[in-house]
């Protein structure tokens, strides 16, 4: 198979599957839910290239910002990317290449957590920040709504994706 059409194809195959673990949720009181999209954003940048890590995340925020229903709870459109959460969702491209680039072709495990330990930080620097904008909340506010009822999360989704991208670059 050509190799821009196999790259192509697991490009679009990864944002699929990053839509697929959006809709895997758990609301909590404040207004950001606990999904899998990152997950998926974490298996795409352990398994691809950074190029094709930040396009696979740039199609996937694409498909959400034109309406289709790609983004949690079934939602997509501009409202989505524009609302309290949309900090989180424009991150994705920028986390994805920074755990790609730092990455780098190295496949070890403690490289691997620290790409995505670095990664979910940007994430959550650049989602808590969004947060504050749109919902004029305080830093304190957004810290507890935004960031540490996440972290435990996180961590077993690092440890997931170390697992599985590992099993997955080989197969690719």
């Amino acid at each position: 198979m050509n190799p821009k059409v196999k790259n192509m194809c697991y490009c679009s195959m990864f944002a699929c599957s990053v839509a697929l673990l959006a809709q895997i949720k758990i609301d909590l009181p404040g207004l950001v839910p606990i999904t899998l999209q990152t997950l998926g954003i974490y298996i795409i940048a352990c398994s691809l290239t950074p190029k094709s890590a930040v396009i696979t995340t740039i199609v996937y925020v694409i498909m959400g910002s034109i309406g289709l229903p790609v983004f949690t709870g079934f939602r997509g459109g501009l409202s989505s990317l524009l609302g309290p959460t949309g900090g989180y969702i424009f991150s994705f491209p920028i986390t994805s290449l920074i755990i790609s680039i730092i990455i780098n072709n190295k496949n070890s495990i403690i490289r691997k957590i620290i790409a995505m330990i670095t990664g979910t930080a940007v994430c959550y620097l650049i989602g808590t920040i969004w947060f504050i904008y749109v919902t004029n909340n305080t830093i304190i506010t957004a810290l507890t709504v935004c960031v540490i009822p996440f972290i435990f999360g996180d961590i077993i989704k690092i440890a997931i994706a170390s697992t599985l991208s590992t099993k997955i670059k080989t197969k690719l």
